[in-house]
């Protein structure tokens, strides 16, 4: 039995398939423990596993904490330098700062085996390497999020030294950047779906597919979606873009409402006074139960709904808004299993056309089973828990 930690960001996307990989790991009898600095309901931690709040840091920097997380509302329809700008210096760099004692004082005291961050917190690689503890990372965004090859030199030079600062702040001098793991990268998606060739994957780079099995006990009208005869389309912004959301779903509304399917929105309700009939308003939903019974996704091109949908063979209307959304909505409109659409120049009969062609058009449903195969053959969970295993024993 081996002693793991993941170190997770206050951003739900991110924490989710640390929920999946960890569920996994406590099944096969390590003790697992997670820690970040955001509250979480226990029945969101897999039985067995326990959550860390970092409760100094927390409530020393609450309101600084709280401001980041508002701040990337921002990142919807910036260049992408700006929003890059955004993720990394106003976002990644300070919440390492703002966890790195009480995460090192954490790992002293648990001494696990293997320290698992996420792709942005940039924490874990700091403290993995001033004390010596094999890292892995797991990377719910597409490839290429930080470091893209067609970034400008100087861009590139930025990135580079930026971290190098931030390594330099804890006490690391090395030249490398040592924020994410060179032994084991787990990207959450699969090798065909990012379209990479073989010779173009580093040895530390693994793609796992979709991760399934995370807890979710989210109430939902079932009976209600059980007796619908029309098709049934699913909307989701995911949980970071909420100032956005009621201009979102207002256009949504205009293009789908009283039409001959039915509509999931995953929003608060309150954000417009009148929903369609045939919507279905709800703020949390059990995205993975419900995307059995769908047959078209809505979304921002936020990795965590695109692989849900992929991993049901279901196509996609991806309408990207910041960060890595675009790479990931050209990723779905270059494989043909969905279609992409500005949001800059998004128009109610855009939304209508794309809608129809997505429901009768079979290419797309063909190819997002493609990418489905694709996803299971890349082994999800225990693809990831194994080579965790592997790390640890090497």
């Amino acid at each position: 039995m081996s002693k793991i930690i993941f170190v997770v960001p206050p951003f739900f996307g991110h924490i989710n398939p640390s929920l999946s990989i960890g569920k996994t790991l406590l099944e096969r009898g390590h003790e697992v423990i997670w820690t970040g600095l955001t509250e979480l309901n226990k029945e969101l931690i897999p039985n067995g596993g326990t959550y860390y709040i970092l409760k100094k840091s927390f409530q020393q920097y609450q309101k600084e904490i709280e401001n980041i997380i508002h701040l990337q509302d921002k990142g919807a329809n910036m260049p992408a330098l700006e929003a890059l700008k955004l993720g990394l210096q106003d976002t990644y760099i300070p919440l390492a700062k703002i966890m790195f004692d009480e995460f090192n004082q954490l790992v002293k005291s648990f001494e696990p085996d293997i320290i698992i961050n996420d792709c942005i917190t940039f924490v874990g690689g700091l403290v993995a390497h001033l004390n010596k503890i094999p890292l892995a990372t797991i990377t719910p965004i597409t490839p290429n999020a930080i470091h893209d090859p067609g970034t400008a030199p100087k861009v590139s030079k930025w990135v580079h030294d930026s971290i190098k600062d931030l390594q330099y702040y804890v006490g690391i001098e090395e030249d490398e950047e040592l924020v994410l793991s060179k032994k084991l990268n787990l990207f959450y998606t699969s090798q065909k779906f990012v379209g990479y060739k073989n010779d173009e994957i580093p040895p530390y780079m693994k793609f796992i597919g979709a991760l399934t099995g995370r807890p979710d006990n989210t109430p939902f009208d079932w009976e209600k979606l059980n007796n619908e005869k029309r098709p049934i389309i699913y909307i989701s912004l995911g949980t970071v873009l909420v100032d956005i959301r009621k201009e979102f779903f207002s256009k949504m509304v205009e293009a789908l409402g009283d039409k001959n399917f039915t509509v999931v929105a995953a929003t608060n309700p309150t954000i417009l006074n009148h929903w369609p009939d045939n919507f279905i308003v709800q703020s949390y939903v059990p995205q993975l139960k419900l995307l059995k019974h769908v047959d078209v996704v809505i979304g921002h091109g936020g990795l965590n709904t695109v692989c849900d949908t992929y991993m049901n063979g279901i196509p996609m209307l991806v309408i990207p808004m910041a960060f890595d959304q675009s790479h990931t909505g050209a990723l779905i409109e270059q494989y043909g299993c969905g279609i992409r659409l500005k949001y800059k120049r998004l128009r109610t009969i855009d939304i209508e056309n794309a809608i129809e062609e997505l429901l009768n058009n079979p290419k797309y449903k063909k190819s997002a089973k493609e990418i489905q195969e694709s996803f299971i053959e890349a082994g999800g969970n225990d693809s990831a828990a194994n080579l965790i295993e592997n790390l640890i024993k090497n």
